[in-house]
């Protein structure tokens, strides 16, 4: 059964601190290879002590998929309220701004969860699908308002969308070799022009072709 505690972790710093450091250990050292007395020591807590927040190592993943889906569901929320009063084309910025500043913050949980997808049980797996197809919803959104107004053309919203999604999940999967050569502010402006230039593009290249 999923962990009732959603409020309980989006309030509490110390169960969040908790989470961000067992993510890391099970990352660097798997998920099996990693015991509970080791994430204990690595907070700085005693083992009885990481009980009261997580009941087993098992709990992990309901916990992971909560504070995972929650957040990008509160950052999707907040792009949606702001909607109305901007262009399609800065929607689609801040929308990259406010995913990668939170992979930012999740990374580890993110490589934890592209690592370990194969033993997730089904209910967890589905969760963070979802979670994902309504992230990439509300890019193929603005992509297809975007068309509609004039500022984008492209064919296909949903596969422009999913590539655009991926410059965000690259912060983390390739972040051993981009940290090497962005902070995560040049990051997100990089970003940001290579989606819009992704949006740009077909446009420029279709009017182009029609030139010749």
């Amino acid at each position: 059964m999923p962990i009732k505690n959603e409020k309980r972790l989006h309030k509490d710093e110390r169960l969040q601190q908790i989470l961000r450091t067992a993510a890391a250990l099970f990352f660097k050292n798997g998920y099996a290879q990693t015991t509970t007395r080791q994430i204990a020591q690595a907070c700085g807590i005693s083992q009885s002590n990481l009980y009261y927040y997580v009941k087993s190592k098992e709990d992990f993943f309901d916990l992971f998929v909560e504070m995972t889906t929650g957040a990008f569901e509160e950052y999707d929320a907040e792009i949606r309220s702001q909607l109305p009063g901007i262009s399609r084309a800065e929607a689609l910025k801040r929308k990259i701004r406010e995913g990668l500043t939170l992979i930012d913050s999740i990374q580890d949980m993110m490589l934890f969860w592209y690592r370990e997808s194969g033993t997730m049980g089904r209910r967890q797996l589905d969760q963070l699908i979802d979670q994902e197809f309504k992230s990439n919803e509300l890019i193929r959104k603005i992509i297809e308002e975007g068309c509609r107004t004039g500022e984008f053309k492209v064919e296909d919203a949903g596969l422009a969308a999913y590539q655009i999604l991926m410059l965000e999940h690259m912060w983390a999967l390739k972040r051993w070799h981009l940290r090497k050569k962005y902070s995560l502010e040049k990051y997100i402006k990089h970003s940001q022009e290579a989606a819009l230039g992704i949006l740009r593009a077909n446009r420029t290249g279709r009017n182009s072709s029609r030139s010749m």
